[in-house]
């Protein structure tokens, strides 16, 4: 139930991705799961003392879709889940991520538009534990054209342009931000692209409360898609600037590798320093797959802010048994919201299990770590739990879920137990239905 690039380098480096990705063979895949049913919680508004238990009636919907074509190059990753809180404890949510790419080619590999969402939930109380209370939506989509040109037989240039809003489901944070840039580079092959980029935007907020900023960048990008090794890189250097303040700098650093060791197991990297904003951190965790991102981990706040990041996991999927590992750290430090600074570590694991034809058993660990030195606060949540499906017939089925959360915190505010269970029918097609059959 429930589970990118800067936005100033988002368009030309996801338009280099695009012109590589449209040169490998058409191909369209969609899988997904949908799913709906009944869960309860002992402990819904995660209180110390005097727990409110719930019943909850959910929704929930997980898709993967991935689409090639000479005209059309897409992919999508959905995990949400719709909750309705039967008792009245608080109003309905919606809760999970969801992130899309979708490129048209109007004139193929001349003229593009790009389409690009990523939905997520900020914590508006960072310090206190997340519920319907504090968390709220936040919602990043962005859409321009690339305009691409050939210089000689492997160079090109490239103009693009965006025009992007960032949304909150409550916080006046809102904003709207238009960003232009130029790239020149070179195709050493059909699967490797380097260039040198240019890139300016203009982050507008919709109430005055807020300051607006804008934001400078130069670096070089590197893209390359081999048969066993994604990489997709930039090193340069981002100069922002808030209205009525100085003039501030930040390395730009943003590397993410994904590597298949074997035909059973993949590697998957993520380390970057950006100088930006909430839209920009969900953005970055949910295309880069960093460890735990796109959560309510993200403060809702208009401050800009350094990111520093590093990510990295392993997963692995023989016959009847899947691992996952991995571990990620975060370091935010804010513009003028000094009190929000914060170290933030993730572990995670997870083992699955095929039992029989028709039932299999997922367990799983994760553990976050969080230090805010300038309030003198450090908390530990761990979260543990077992999915079991029982794959009832060829596209249907039933799945069980039990989660534990437990918080600990050095000043002893925040901290709570809860314990949830949900049972769901669930509706199989694509790539899951066909692992249903194996």
């Amino acid at each position: 139930m429930g589970r990118a690039l800067h936005s100033w380098v988002a368009a030309p480096a996801a338009a280099g991705v695009m012109a590589l990705a449209m040169s490998a063979p058409a191909r369209a895949d969609l899988s997904g799961v949908a799913e709906a049913g009944v869960g309860y919680s002992d402990n819904i508004g995660r209180l110390p003392n005097n727990e409110v238990d719930e019943t909850i009636g959910t929704v929930g919907l997980e898709l993967d879709w991935n689409e090639r074509t000479r005209r059309i190059r897409g992919d999508a990753t959905v995990d949400v889940s719709y909750f309705e809180y039967l008792d009245n404890t608080y109003d309905s949510e919606l809760l999970g991520t969801a992130n899309g790419n979708l490129g048209v080619a109007i004139v193929p590999e001349i003229l593009q538009w790009a389409f690009q969402d990523s939905f997520g939930q900020a914590q508006a109380d960072p310090f206190a534990p997340a519920t319907p209370t504090t968390r709220e939506d936040l919602n990043y989509f962005s859409t321009g054209p690339d305009l691409t040109v050939r210089l000689g037989s492997n160079g090109f240039g490239r103009l693009f342009g965006r025009w992007a809003t960032t949304t909150y489901e409550r916080s006046p944070l809102d904003s709207e931000r238009t960003t232009g840039g130029v790239a020149l580079g070179r195709r050493a092959s059909p699967r490797s692209e380097l260039s040198l980029n240019a890139v300016t935007e203009s982050v507008d907020f919709d109430e005055a409360i807020n300051t607006d900023f804008d934001r400078d960048s130069v670096y070089v990008g590197w893209n390359l898609d081999a048969s066993r090794t994604a990489i997709d890189a930039q090193l340069g250097y981002t100069w922002l600037e808030r209205d009525g303040a100085d003039k501030t700098g930040s390395a730009l650093v943003n590397i993410v590798v994904t590597r298949d060791l074997t035909a059973s197991s993949v590697l998957a990297l993520t380390v970057g320093t950006q100088l930006g904003d909430a839209g920009d951190s969900l953005r970055t965790e949910l295309q880069g797959g960093v460890i735990g991102g796109g959560g309510t981990q993200i403060t809702a706040t208009a401050d800009p802010f350094e990111n520093r990041l590093a990510s990295l996991e392993w997963r692995y999927t023989r016959g009847r048994t899947g691992f996952t590992l991995g571990a990620s750290w975060n370091e935010e430090e804010y513009e003028t919201q000094t009190q929000l600074n914060r170290v933030r570590y993730v572990y995670n694991v997870s083992v699955s299990r095929r039992l029989a034809s028709a039932v299999d058993v997922q367990l799983f660990g994760t553990l976050e770590s969080e230090e805010f030195d300038n309030v003198n606060l450090e908390s530990d949540e761990l979260r543990m739990g077992a999915v079991m499906n029982w794959r009832a017939w060829r596209t249907l089925g039933l799945r069980l879920t039990a989660e534990r959360y437990d918080r600990d915190t050095s000043n002893g505010t925040g901290e709570y137990q809860e314990n949830r269970a949900f049972l769901t029918l669930a509706y199989y097609w694509g790539a899951a239905d066909a692992a249903t059959r194996r």
